[in-house]
């Protein structure tokens, strides 16, 4: 069917992004070697973009030729928690909406 699931490609799109952020943290501000290196990140986060975005279109794909009726909920997780909480409370709370009783 052409859809692959293997999960490679993304942890080494990531590790690139981080080997060479770093090599770019360590040129000279501004200097021609800084503005080259500034434009690999870019691509390779275009690349991890892409990747994420036609792997999900893979995945609808799969889904919408499986079963009959797909439902998406959206939800708010935010407006679920009451503000005014501690943080360790509104976790607990949202760990426990989001169990089944």
């Amino acid at each position: 069917m052409g859809v692959s699931w293997r999960m490679r490609p993304l942890e080494r799109s990531l590790e690139r992004i981080r080997v060479i952020q770093r090599a770019l943290s360590r040129k000279r501000f501004l200097s021609g070697n800084w503005l080259k290196a500034k434009r690999k990140p870019a691509k390779e986060h275009e690349y991890l973009k892409d990747f994420r975005r036609d792997l999900f279109f893979k995945l609808g794909f799969l889904l919408a030729q499986e079963y009959d009726l797909l439902v998406l909920e959206d939800l708010n997780v935010q407006g679920l928690i009451q503000r005014g909480e501690t943080k360790k409370r509104r976790w607990m709370r949202l760990y426990d909406s989001s169990s089944p009783s």
